[in-house]
């Protein structure tokens, strides 16, 4: 956990577009002392990249001389570039209140077209737990052929193949963390099994240590939303 927060547990919810995240985001916000933002267009894979490039420089290089090509690189520091940033995500990103004690966002940008398998997807969310420390994951998966009939996948050439090749990555992601990181890190969610059943998902959400009232999730999970022009239910 962050040194500057250490009451403070961190949750993220991975998975792709139509598959019932933001269900499961509102049924997590419902919870007092939640937040759990929305999308950030993987904003946190940008300073992932630059934490990797400093860590490598400072690896690779070690000069203080000013006539040599990589003046400067002795004076690198990764791990004060990965503080800095934890406290930027958390101020101006995450912006808890107070009295959060969960706190997080959801992202669906995990299908293929952004992760090419599952062991770039697995870095970078092993990077998010360097961020975050003892962030806990939620994987949430949909059926590829009843996502591919939601909203704008309708649109996609070939949405089935892309969602089936994303469930797998996913799964295998999810298998992969559990063994880094232990037991009590990683759920992996299937929206047909928890918007049947409520009680799967509370489940699911107490196997992480996350505080779930089952009233809460049923109540928040009958509520219809919307998402634009396209919207059905997820």
């Amino acid at each position: 956990m962050s040194t500057a927060e250490p009451d403070r547990e961190f949750l993220t919810i991975v998975t792709f577009g139509r598959s019932g995240s933001t269900a499961l985001q509102a049924a997590l916000n419902a919870h007092p002392h939640t937040i759990i933002r929305g999308e950030n267009y993987n904003a946190l894979r940008g300073l992932h990249a630059y934490v990797d490039a400093v860590a490598a420089a400072a690896d690779r290089h070690n000069s203080g001389k000013p006539h040599h090509p990589w003046f400067g690189t002795a004076r690198l520091d990764a791990p004060a570039v990965l503080a800095d940033q934890r406290r930027h995500v958390i101020a101006h990103l995450l912006r808890p209140k107070a009295d959060t004690r969960w706190l997080g966002f959801k992202e669906v940008r995990y299908e293929i077209g952004h992760f090419a398998d599952a062991d770039v997807m697995t870095d970078y969310l092993l990077f998010i737990n360097a961020l975050l420390p003892g962030v806990r994951y939620v994987i949430n998966v949909r059926d590829p052929q009843a996502a591919a009939r939601s909203g704008w996948w309708r649109e996609h050439p070939d949405a089935v193949t892309a969602l089936e090749r994303s469930v797998e990555h996913l799964r295998e992601a999810a298998g992969t963390l559990a063994d880094v990181l232990g037991p009590g890190r990683v759920a992996l969610t299937e929206y047909e099994q928890w918007s049947a059943d409520p009680s799967i998902g509370v489940s699911a959400l107490e196997s992480i240590g996350f505080p779930v009232q089952e009233a809460l999730i049923r109540e928040s999970l009958s509520t219809h939303l919307e998402h634009g022009q396209n919207s059905e239910r997820p």
